[in-house]
Order: C-alpha cells, then structure tokens, then sequence
C-alpha cells in the first residue's frame, strides 16, 4: 500500500464520513414531515412509525457523531453510516412511504464516495438481499391490501416476478458502482503517484537549488574576502585609504538606503543592488595605487601638479577594474567601474575626468562621491584635522546642487544620526592605530625631507 493510500484514502474516508454524518442529521426530519403531513391528511403514516424512525435518526447520528470525532474510529463510523442509510431505506419501503428499487441504489453510491471498490461491492450486494426482504415483506402488503384475484396470478407469482425485475435492474447498479468506484481510485492513485514524483523531483531541485545558492553564497563571500583584501593591500600604500574606504563602504548603505526610505529611485535601490553598491565601494580609490606614495601621504597641501597626478586616480582605476574577473555575473564589476571612473563628478559638471552633469553621472557614483566627501571631511588627515558633522552637514547644504544631487544631500541630513553613530564607532575602534601610523608616516617623510636636502 504506497503512502497515498495511508495518507489520501485515509483523509478522505474522514471527510465522507462528516457529508454522511450531515445526511443522516437530516433524515431525522423525515419523521416530522411524517408526522405533520399526516395529521393535515396529505399522507397515512402511523404515528408509531414516525416516532420509532425518530428516536432509529437520532440514536444514529449522536453515535455517528461521536465515532467521527475520534480518528481511530473512522471506518467504523462508514459501517455504521452504511448500515443506517440502508436500514432507513428498508423501513421506508416496508411501510410502502417509498417506491423501492432505485432508491436503494442510494446507499451504493455512497460507498462510491470511499473509492473502495471492495466496500461499494458488499454493501450493493447487501442492498440486493436486503431489497429481497422488503420486497417479500410487501408481497404480504400489497395482497391484504388489494386482494389480486387475477387469474394464474399469486401473491408469489407477484413475488418471483418483481425479484427478477429489480435483479436485473440491480445488476446495472452494481457495475456502475463498482465502475465508478474502482475507475475513482485508479484516477486518483495514478494523480496520487504523479503527485509523488513530482513532489520527489521538486525536493532534489530544491536539495540541488540549496547547494548551488550556498555555494554562491560561499563565492560571493569569497570574493569579498578578495575585494576587501585588495583594499587592505591599497591602505598599505595610503595611510589613510584603508581606513576610508571601510568607512564609505558604510556610508553609501545607510544613504542608499535612506534614498529609498524618502521615496527616491526606489526601483533602482532594491537590497541586492544596494549591496553590491557596499561591496563595490570598497574598490572605488583603487587608482591610487598608481599614486606615489610620497604624493598619497603628503603632510602638506599638494602642489598643482601634484594635484594633476592626484586627479589621475578615476582614470587609472577604471583601467585597472578592466582586468577584474567578473564577479556575480560582471554586476559588481559594472557597479564598480561607476564608482572609480565617476566619484569626483560633480551634479553642476564641474567635476573631473570627464565633467559629467546631473544624471549623466551614475547614481551609485553620486551615493559613492557624497559618501567619499563625507568621510574625508569627518576623518584625520595628515594635513588636518577631522571636521564636526556640523561644520561637514553645513558644506553638504552649501553644495547642494553643486557638487551634490540634492535627492543625495537631503538622504544625508534625514540619516544624520546614524552616520554621526558610525563615525563615532569608527573614531573609538581606530584612535590608538591612527596615532601610530600618523606618527610613522611623519617620521617617514621626515627621513625623506633630510635624504633629498
């Protein structure tokens, strides 16, 4: 027996079980009718009948009732409710209230509803014999009543005549039944089984799906791990290029994300994209590698040419994104491409290296150049010192148009509180290191300043 039969045939017999239950509840209204019909004269129906099939309804349907609330009765509760049917039909036709024969088809069809062929078979064939015995029992009936006095006609002729009648007639009931039974459960087997296989080849894609998305899962931590690796690597040449790209790579989430919270590019700024926007930002200075180093880490403010080399940066870190594997399917290359080549564009066009305006300029690139300026004004600088979130959010405000989207800037002021957090966290995690490395590199140029004299 598969796990449908257990499982389905099972649920189902439950489920016929509560439609019978309903059945048989309303049989105990058949005796009302008897009863009020016949004291306004429209039927014949003895009192005392009406009153025995009463209290045969009710007895029926508080026990069926009570089989079918619990579920290791069940099938007992189709015998029963079978037998009921039956019995009530027989009653019925005893007492003449019914034209028997295809009513008691009834009970039969029934059964059909248990998709048992093996019970619709029994309980046609004891409809049969029971069908027999009503029919007997009426000969009786009908003879005291009418009094036949047909020549070669007799109460058994009558009998014997009327068996075969309805014999026949039942033979049809019984292969439909059983059709209709057996046909039922092979459709609903052969569903059953297609069910199976199908829930059975959906549960190792899923198991495949789940493997694939946690390997893709584990490259694309992989990668990461590489990207922020490489930023790691940049922050050796640059005292504070390691640090500041962390720092953006926070940054540009919270105001993306606040983007969308204000109602802004919100088709744009879905979470996939705003991550690969986080991941991206890590690479977006990865030019200055191409910088030297005494150029990158002047304690000074930097010459005009100095600041020609120092604007190559987008430009030889687009060049150097071109020879990046592509990572989720060249998505994250895409992104980060933007954010290198485009984050010293300006909104007015009056930024470099190709003057870009307005929405000609990126949108990750307009996140990521907010967010660069951001930290950059905030942070420790060999050539100054870190700035207040007043004195930054008043620049930002002076920009906006300018340097700045004003959708950007107004992001920015509307999540103030957590970038003022970050930077609080960052200040307290990297004091101690930042002290260190400012007075290495001090020394550094120092020794460099005494060498070139």
């Amino acid at each position: 027996m598969s796990v449908y039969d257990d499982l389905f045939f099972t649920e189902n017999i439950a489920s016929v079980n509560k439609i019978v239950e309903k059945i048989i509840f309303c049989t105990c209204m058949l005796p009302v009718f008897f009863f009020v019909f016949t004291v306004a004269g429209i039927w014949i129906v003895p009192h005392m009948f009406s009153g025995i099939l009463f209290g045969f309804c009710i007895l029926t349907s508080v026990l069926v009732y009570f089989l079918n609330r619990n579920p290791n009765t069940q099938k007992i509760s189709m015998i029963v409710s079978l037998l009921f049917c039956m019995l009530c039909v027989c009653m019925l036709g005893t007492s003449g209230i019914i034209n028997i024969s295809v009513v008691f088809g009834i009970v039969p069809f029934i059964s059909c509803l248990y998709y048992n062929k093996r019970l619709t078979l029994v309980m046609t064939l004891i409809n049969l014999f029971a069908l027999i015995i009503v029919y007997y029992i009426r000969s009786f009936t009908i003879f005291d009543n009418y009094r036949y006095s047909l020549e070669n006609f007799s109460r058994q002729t009558w009998f014997i005549s009327s068996v075969i009648g309805f014999s026949i007639e039942f033979i049809f009931v019984i292969l439909v039944a059983v059709a209709i039974s057996t046909r039922a459960k092979e459709s609903i087997r052969g569903m059953a089984d297609l069910t199976c296989e199908r829930d059975k080849v959906n549960a190792e894609l899923l198991e495949e799906q789940e493997k694939l998305s946690a390997a893709n899962e584990k490259l694309i931590q992989t990668q990461n791990k590489i990207i922020k690796f490489i930023a790691e690597v940049l922050g050796s040449h640059d005292l504070f290029t390691g640090r500041h790209v962390v720092h953006t790579q926070k940054y540009v989430g919270i105001i993306a994300r606040q983007l969308r919270e204000n109602g802004q590019y919100t088709d744009i700024l879905t979470d996939e994209q705003i991550r690969l926007y986080k991941t991206a930002a890590f690479l977006h200075d990865i030019g200055k590698i191409h910088i030297p180093e005494g150029v990158l880490n002047k304690p000074g403010r930097l010459t005009e040419q100095e600041f020609d080399l120092m604007k190559t940066h987008p430009t030889e870190g687009n060049k150097l994104l071109d020879l990046l594997p592509p990572i989720q399917d060249g998505k994250m290359n895409e992104v980060a491409k933007e954010m290198a080549f485009c984050h010293h564009e300006k909104w007015d066009g009056s930024g470099y290296p190709s003057g870009l305006k307005g929405t000609e300029i990126p949108l990750s690139a307009r996140i990521m150049a907010a967010a660069d300026v951001l930290d950059a004004l905030v942070s420790q600088r060999l050539y100054k010192s870190p700035m207040t979130f007043d004195v930054a959010l008043k620049i930002f405000e002076e920009e906006r148009g300018t340097h700045f989207e004003p959708a950007v800037v107004d992001a920015i002021l509307a999540c103030r509180s957590q970038l003022e957090a970050e930077d609080a966290r960052f200040k307290e995690q990297e004091e101690e290191d930042n002290k260190r490395e400012l007075e290495w590199w001090k020394s550094y140029h120092e020794k460099l300043r005494q060498i070139s004299v």
